[in-house]
This record gives C-alpha cells, structure tokens and sequence, in this order.
C-alpha cells in the first residue's frame, strides 16, 4: 500500500483527495502547511506527494525544489495540483522537480491513472536502489574477507550488512557442530554476542535446513506447522517470520544464516532470497576458519587435560600439584600469609595402579 502525504491548506481539496485515494487502497497523511509538509516527507518518507501549487505560506513550486534538495533514501514522486491549466506554470514546476501535473477539477478516473503511473516508475526507482544497495553490501563483504583474517569480523560485517537490507531484528550465524549443537557465532546486534551455544531441537527451523539444505521460510511464527513442538517457546513471536539458509561446502551444512523479522503477510521477496543466500555462501571460509578454531581449541582442552590429571583415576597428577604448590607459595609471600596443605593418602592404591594403569 503506496502512503501518499497531501500538502494542501484547503481542506475541501483534501477531504476530496483522501475520499479518492482510501476508496483505491492508498494510505494518506496530511499536512496543512510547507514547512509542515516538508518535516513529514523527511520523517515518513512517502512514495508519492501531493502537493499544492497555491498556498499562502510557500508556493508549491518552492516546497517541491526543496524537497528535491533534500537528502532522502529515496526521492517521492511529486504531482502538483493546480487551479489553472498555464503552460509556463507547468513548465516551470516540472523543473522545480515535479514528476506530473493535474488541474482542479479533479476526475477521479485520470487522476487515479497518474498515481498508478507514478507508483510504477517509482517502482523502478525502488528496484535500482535495493539493487545498488545490495551491490555495496557485497562489496563491502567482499572488502572485509579480503583484508582481515579475523572470522569474527569478516561474519560481523556480513550479518550487520543483511539485517541492515532486510531490516531483520534478529540476523545471526549459527556454527553446526552436530545435529542437535550449535553455536551462536555472531549477531547483529553486538560484536560481543558470540559463541553462545543452542540446543537444535528447540530450533526446528534450522534443523529443516539440515535436512534438507536448503531456505526454510516461516510466516507467522507461534502458528506455523514447523514450530508446533516448541509453540510454548515462541508464543511472543506473533506476526515475526524468519528465513533460515544453508551455509555449504561439499554437501555439508556448516552453518545457517538466521534471519527474523516483522514480515508477517509481506515475506521475503525472491530477489531478497537469493540475495542471503549469496551472501550466506560467501560466508563458508569464514565459518571453516571458525569450525577449525573450534576443533584445535577442544584438541589443545584435551592436551591440556592429559597433561595434568592422571590417566586412570582422572585425577590431578603430580605436574599439577607442585605447579599449584608453587602458586601458593607465591601467593602466600607476595601477601605475607599463612599457607597450609592438607594431604590425604590412600593405602595400598599401588596395587590398583599397578592393575590398572598399564
């Protein structure tokens, strides 16, 4: 539903247009003067505005250049309506900025024809700047893997890039370690929000991805027949979707990118799909570099461990003791305290040692 904000200080007119634009779908808004015309174009960013060319505080045709010369995200289409059909009138604010012209009185079947048109090119214009800003996403992804070798960031950048595009509340990488484990890597949110580990089966969205490595989709979330075994989970979730996809190198899923967002009636367009999944691909190194950041972690834990608890009983052996002893003592004089050891010996454990222990 296209929103159409109607600067107009005559009421009449704006009663007239309102009654037209709601009748054919349109949401309206409306400001009664220039300057308050101008605040709402920055504020609510409407795609078309219907502006005036009479009014006793700003001409329209001064109101239209200066929103022309304001910086938006994106222009809004401008008609301005006028009493008089003057050629150097409509000349001169066609290049103030004006996108289309309509003189009073108003027929409702052409006037309803020139928004529709107006709606279409500004389509267009929508198309180029998503495409444009997807493009700079990209690069900008493609800037951070080229020049870091840190995984965090180079992830960072991509979920912060995403959610900034699909305007996601929720945008994060999720590592897999097993079916049912995996690993918050990083989230939108905060570059501090990492390695927070999830239980899968409290995530049937990303274990649909698993299965079947590809996009899950889901609409109304607590409603979804996906997520009727965790409904009590999500019950606050009303009207949020969430689009799950795949990260993967030969035939494994290494991770997912996790997207939740007020979209419920609207979804994800194809064009927004295939955008995340590009992006989650070229995610792959990076969640490979986690991946193994991972494994040589638990490899260097299990060392570590090895090297100072005892085989057998898994207890602390003597490595750790006399390094433990040597800290006290070091403690000890450093504060100038007491230092006491108590020592507990278990008769005749030699045997079990000796049993066991080779």
């Amino acid at each position: 539903m296209d929103k159409v904000l109607i600067i107009d200080d005559d009421l009449t007119i704006k009663a007239i247009l309102e009654d037209i634009l709601h009748s054919n779908g349109y949401q309206t808004i409306h400001a009664s003067n220039s300057r308050e015309g101008i605040r709402l174009v920055k504020e609510k960013l409407p795609e078309i505005v219907l502006l005036n060319i009479a009014m006793s505080e700003m001409d329209g045709k001064k109101v239209c250049q200066t929103i022309r010369n304001t910086t938006l995200p994106i222009q809004p289409s401008i008609i301005l309506i006028s009493n008089k059909e003057d050629k150097n009138t409509i000349i001169e604010a066609l290049e103030k900025g004006a996108d289309d012209f309509i003189i009073k009185p108003i027929d409702e079947i052409e006037f309803i024809a020139r928004m529709k048109a107006q709606t279409k090119i500004r389509g267009f214009y929508q198309e180029l700047y998503d495409d444009k800003k997807n493009m700079e996403a990209i690069l900008d992804i493609t800037q951070a893997a080229s020049t870091t070798l840190d995984s965090n960031e180079v992830l960072y950048t991509i979920v912060k890039k995403v959610a900034d595009i699909t305007n996601a509340v929720r945008c994060s990488i999720v590592l897999i370690i097993k079916e049912s484990e995996g690993y918050v890597l990083v989230s939108h949110e905060s570059p501090l929000i990492r390695d927070i580990k999830l239980d899968l089966n409290k995530y049937p969205e990303i274990t649909a991805v698993l299965a079947s490595k590809k996009p899950v989709i889901v609409e109304d979330i607590p409603n979804h027949p996906l997520m009727q075994k965790v409904k009590e989970l999500v019950k606050d979730l009303e009207n949020m979707s969430v689009l799950v996809l795949p990260i993967v190198y030969e035939e494994e899923v290494l991770g997912t990118l996790f997207l939740r967002t007020h979209r419920y009636g609207k979804g994800f367009t194809e064009k927004e799909i295939k955008l995340c999944q590009i992006i989650a691909n070229s995610a792959y190194h990076a969640i490979k570099n986690a991946r193994l950041f991972e494994d040589i972690s638990k490899e260097k834990d299990k060392m570590t461990t090895l090297a100072i608890t005892d085989s057998l009983t898994r207890l602390y052996n003597h490595n750790f003791f006399y390094r433990r002893l040597d800290e006290e003592f070091s403690r000890s004089v450093r504060y100038e305290t007491p230092l006491s050891v108590i020592m507990i010996d278990l008769d005749n454990f030699k045997k079990i040692n000796d049993t066991y222990g080779h």
